[in-house]
């Protein structure tokens, strides 16, 4: 209803005032309002540091959001709705609504272009980029601009309606274009005045920076998204409000509902208290999650996002969060599986399409994530406005940074910068944080120390010990603790030596395999048994067993490792200091290690099997830190992979600024190329994943893949491909739930 005439437009396929163009509009701006004045001193401290007018970011992040979908007024358009919704066959194209949109607010607005020709138009590219990629070429847009008819062009009366709700709607002054009836409308005009922005003679005259240019185009388009994606849902705007006091009362009871008598820690006060950035060191067991929490509520309703290293360390986070702590409206989690977790945990698995979609943009309020989700809006791929618009004055928690490798590392040190630049807030954890991390993180982030929980540096949980003989060698001594029922697992680092230790021990004693080549619901069941009810006499595992199981062994036997992945394996025994006579025993590394699991690092693995055998004895969480600053003593972070982190990003910024890329797969990735892992399904499962593909359940499908690292996968699975109508990647190998993929090849290269 405008000025008291009733002018029924349609937005969205929905009979009724809901789909109106009037109600998602007026929606959008509601949002838009709330959204500005809930980031207002974030956004203004941005645009100070940038040099860039407050005033104009007020007028033109406004004539987006209240613009974006003028060009649905059109016939073509509407016409569009009415034939969805009432079966009509009405005269319509296929044409990008946001073409018209960004056209008709051009033309709208030419007196601002006028009186701005040097101030680049981030509203036009805005808009039109808003649901579809935006490359160099205008790509997304080839057939409107090959188009020659122009019936579908907005009439004077479709226009003036969109232009009116705008003023009517606006808190800021406005001034338009009335009267189009004068102009002749040629789409290919607005292409040409787009182009002439991102011409390097412009971009070098400007008075921004290509840097600046494109953290300013993804404010303005990650807003205007934002306003958008929740006005097209059914849900208001969401904020957490939980405070301090309210928090500490959350974790008294969490505690005490476990058994547990709850102790304010030191550790936990000074998070709290440090109402700015900063690293934080705690060893295992020390409520590092509840203390990042207890810093992020210092800024009142800013989000709270979690950055982990894994998708396993991410569920558990993000359960623990929905459980015990916030809402779980408020929550989201975001990985390439996070539509599995949802899909079968009966906790969770409510949740709507739309839903999952927000997540993976960082839409809620509190979010979980692997790293990676937000490192690759650096590629300028996906929604990546989105994402670091979620980044504005927000509390960023990056938690077990020692995980990375110096690739990473440097793609997570622009992050920083960047969320800085955004007025976020940023913590970063670790239990092991070498001297060279800390000494990087302590200089990017302007702080003089750490805060380290001091309380518990004096614990000793464990008594360490070296055994210089391999695998093969201490069999008898492992046998040796079982028959004792001792709880006993033993770690190794490579995948082939775990099955072949659980086909000679499971003969003889209950034994259970894990490790990363399982299908995920055989993996999601083995984590679950050893958490719930670990009832076996030995279990055996690779480099899994380091992140996030909250699992507690009396006596672990730890092939050598790099220091810092040992720590991470000897939080697994004595974890909750049940044992009185805990051990953990490190025997020497395998070849293999050496050659190929660890050959970037055989110096560190060389450095930390010296470390060890010179501490053998119980060692406090003090004496542990410090054999880890010895093994990275002089170790150098600023390496060639460092360099070709830090020179994608920014070649991405100089090269394409504000464009969408699409990259291929390789370029993209956020960890070292080694890493890389082949999704396959075992053709054991062919035909519950064809059934699951049938019923549309695809989420369900990936309960039944493989994770194979490159090597293997091309020497051993790729030419047993089965084919099947729906491409699915199902391989002719060997599986079993005890082992996972079984290779009967005697000569595989353990890669």
């Amino acid at each position: 209803m405008m000025n008291g005439v009733f002018e029924m437009y349609y937005a969205k396929p929905i009979d009724g005032p809901e789909g109106s163009y009037e109600y998602h509009i007026s929606r959008c701006v509601e949002i838009y309002h709330q959204e500005v004045e809930r980031n207002s001193e974030a956004i203004k401290k941005i645009l100070v540091d940038v040099g860039y007018d407050q005033n104009d970011f007020k007028l033109y992040s406004y004539l987006a959001v209240s613009l974006h979908d003028l060009g649905k007024l059109s016939e073509n358009f509407q016409n569009q709705m009415k034939n969805k919704l009432f079966n009509k066959r009405l005269r319509s194209i296929k044409f990008r609504h946001e073409v018209l949109s960004t056209l008709y607010m051009a033309l709208a607005t030419q007196n601002y272009l006028r009186h701005n020709k040097d101030s680049f138009p981030f509203h036009y590219y805005t808009v039109l980029s808003h649901h579809k990629c935006l490359d160099i070429n205008f790509s997304s847009f080839f057939r409107e601009r090959n188009i020659n008819e122009d019936w579908f062009l907005l009439k004077q009366n479709e226009y003036e309606y969109g232009i009116n709700l705008s003023k009517e709607l606006a808190k800021v002054e406005t001034e338009f274009v009335m009267d189009i009836s004068k102009y002749k409308i040629n789409i290919e005009s607005i292409f040409k005045l787009l182009e002439s922005y991102v011409l390097e003679s412009y971009l070098i005259k400007s008075n921004l920076s290509k840097s600046n240019i494109r953290m300013l185009y993804s404010l303005y388009k990650g807003l205007l998204q934002y306003c958008d994606w929740i006005a097209s849902s059914d849900k208001e705007p969401m904020q957490q409000t939980l405070s301090q006091s309210e928090l500490k009362d959350r974790i008294k009871q969490k505690v005490e509902s476990e058994g547990k008598i709850f102790v304010e820690r030191q550790f936990h006060e000074k998070c709290a208290m440090a109402a700015k950035d900063i690293v934080a060191i705690a060893p295992t067991g020390s409520g590092k999650t509840e203390a990042s929490l207890l810093w992020a509520l210092n800024w009142e309703k800013s989000k709270v996002i979690f950055l982990m290293p894994t998708m396993v360390t991410s569920n558990s986070i993000f359960s623990r969060l929905a459980k015990h702590y916030f809402e779980e409206e408020h929550c989201g989690l975001a990985h390439s599986g996070s539509d599995v977790y949802f899909a079968i945990d009966p906790d969770f698995n409510e949740k709507e399409r739309l839903e999952l979609l927000q997540y993976k943009v960082f839409i809620p309020p509190v979010m979980v994530s692997t790293i990676d989700q937000m490192l690759t809006s650096g590629f300028n791929t996906g929604h990546w406005c989105l994402k670091e618009y979620a980044l504005v004055g927000s509390s960023i928690i990056i938690d077990e940074i020692h995980a990375y490798d110096t690739f990473t590392l440097a793609l997570i040190t622009e992050t920083i910068k960047k969320i800085k630049k955004l007025q976020g807030h940023v913590m970063i954890m670790s239990a092991t944080m070498p001297s060279f991390l800390l000494q990087h993180f302590t200089k990017l982030l302007g702080i003089s120390s750490p805060i380290v929980a001091e309380e518990l540096m004096s614990r000793k949980q464990n008594k360490w010990r070296f055994i210089d003989k391999k695998i093969g060698e201490i069999k008898g001594e492992i046998r040796s603790y079982i028959d004792k029922d001792k709880k006993v697992a033993v770690i190794v680092n490579n995948i082939e030596t775990a099955k072949k230790l659980y086909e000679e021990f499971s003969s003889d004693y209950e034994t259970l395999c894990l490790h990363s080549e399982f299908i995920m619901k055989d993996r999601i069941e083995k984590e679950k048994i050893l958490e719930e009810n670990n009832d076996y006499n030995i279990v055996i595992s690779t480099q899994v067993m380091e992140v996030s199981l909250d699992i507690s062994f009396n006596i672990m036997f730890s092939e050598c490792a790099p220091i810092d992945s040992l720590v991470q394996r000897a939080g697994r025994c004595n974890r909750k200091g049940e044992y009185e006579d805990s051990e953990f025993i490190v025997f020497d590394y395998s070849e293999i290690s050496e050659k190929y699991v660890y050959r970037d690092r055989s110096d560190i693995l060389a450095k930390t099997k010296e470390v060890v055998r010179n501490n053998q004895r119980l060692l406090s969480e003090r004496e542990i830190f410090q054999m880890v600053s010895e093994v990275y003593e002089g170790f150098n972070i600023y390496d060639e992979n460092y360099k070709k982190g830090q020179q994608l990003y920014e070649e991405i910024v100089e090269e394409e600024t504000i464009f969408d890329l699409n990259y291929d797969e390789e370029r993209l990735q956020t960890r070292l190329i080694d890493n890389i892992k082949i999704s396959i399904i075992p053709y054991a499962y062919k035909d519950i994943v064809e059934e699951l593909f049938e019923k549309g359940e695809y989420a369900k499908i990936a309960l039944y893949e493989v994770p194979v690292g490159i090597g293997r996968f091309n020497k051993y699975i790729r030419r047993n491909y089965c084919e099947n109508p729906y491409k699915l990647p199902i391989y002719t190998i060997e599986y079993n739930s005890d082992m996972g993929i079984v290779y009967n090849d005697n000569t595989i290269e353990m890669i």
